[in-house]
């Protein structure tokens, strides 16, 4: 009921003014013509940058974050499915919109709503020539990507970049977020810890009073949890998303910035969504349980509904990975600690050493 009445307001809202949504649906033709093409076979070269330390993303890259993601979840995946096509719904569009409005509102705000709790967004942009001497030369490119370790720059397939010329930063390729959040796991014993899993009526479920799934929620152990996977289709081939992941994976086991580091990533796929399943399958992600009682937004019909859906939750161990980042950080500690060593004793011995 409460969606119908805000899909109403929102529908005499569009009649009233023609700058309905204006804010959150941009209106660049290249980028709507970005959404409906179809993958090119052509890797594109593109660097990960993360947004602000403070959380806050721009306007024009909230519009487009929020464009994609939209895209990605309620148009393309939704019409691979027979039953959550929208069958030429006239309300399809308005609908989108306001999803999209959804989007961008989160975006924008995640850090402000989230409080104290540990978030980080991510963006794949593409490299392109500049054709003025305002451009970047690749060594700047590589300090304008995100660097979480001394050893790895976040810029790919630059092969396919010519070191005599200046490049800037074009279209966002892919957006993810990642969430420190409440979220129970099945114990040894195989029971789910601190997370609803009965497979109960829909009855049942909406009838669990407020109180139980707060006391739930705040009982789960934090874990952080990756959202919003969205990479657009002409960036398919060019390893977007694994490289979003990657840099997921690199924040939580060992950031400056998140006040706590873990060991491992949570993350939730639909049932139906076999092509997800196996992109995180093949990076070493393992299904742990599936979840009959989750939801999601309906597109299909004439009004937006929540509707029930199962999912299938993800783990990776990255105590791994863990180790491996430490292992090349004491690396670089004790090579920058001989040099040291040997440059007092040059000094001590009247050596000049050169810069």
């Amino acid at each position: 009921m409460h969606n119908l009445f805000l899909f109403v307001a929102l529908l005499l809202s569009s009649l009233r003014t023609n700058n309905a949504f204006s804010l959150q649906v941009p209106s660049n033709a290249k980028l709507q013509a970005k959404s409906v093409s179809t993958s090119s076979p052509t890797k594109l070269p593109f660097l990960i940058q993360q947004l602000g330390k403070d959380g806050q993303a721009s306007k024009s890259d909230a519009e487009e974050i929020s464009e994609i993601v939209i895209s990605v979840f309620f148009e393309e995946e939704a019409e691979k499915s027979e039953e959550n096509r929208s069958k030429g719904s006239i309300t399809k569009p308005l609908i989108l919109a306001y999803l999209k409005n959804l989007q961008y509102g989160d975006v924008r705000g995640k850090k402000f709503m989230l409080g104290g709790v540990n978030n980080s967004m991510f963006v794949a942009r593409q490299i392109i020539p500049c054709k003025s001497a305002e451009g970047m030369t690749i060594e700047e490119l590589n300090s304008s990507a995100i660097s979480l370790s001394n050893s790895k720059r976040y810029i790919f397939n630059t092969d396919m970049l010519d070191s005599s010329e200046r490049y800037t930063v074009g279209d966002i390729l892919g957006f993810v977020d990642v969430t420190e959040k409440a979220f129970g796991l099945p114990s040894s014993k195989g029971k789910i810890e601190d997370k609803i899993k009965e497979d109960k009526t829909e009855e049942e479920e909406e009838s669990q009073s407020e109180e139980a799934k707060i006391r739930l929620r705040n009982k789960a152990a934090l874990r952080p949890v990756l959202t919003n996977l969205s990479v657009t289709p002409n960036a398919r081939k060019s390893g977007v998303g694994s490289a979003l992941v990657d840099v997921c994976e690199d924040v939580v086991i060992d950031s400056e910035e998140w006040t706590r580091n873990y060991n491992e990533m949570i993350l939730e796929v639909e049932e139906e969504n076999n092509l997800a399943q196996e992109f995180y399958e093949k990076r070493g992600y393992v299904a742990v349980f599936k979840d009959p009682s989750s939801r999601r937004f309906d597109t299909s019909g004439l009004i937006l509904n929540n509707v029930r859906t199962t999912k299938i939750c993800y783990r990776k161990d990255l105590t791994r990975k863990q180790a491996e980042k430490g292992s090349s950080k004491n690396e670089t500690n004790a090579v920058s600690g001989l040099g040291m060593f040997f440059a007092k004793i040059k000094e001590a011995i009247g050596i000049e050493t050169s810069e």
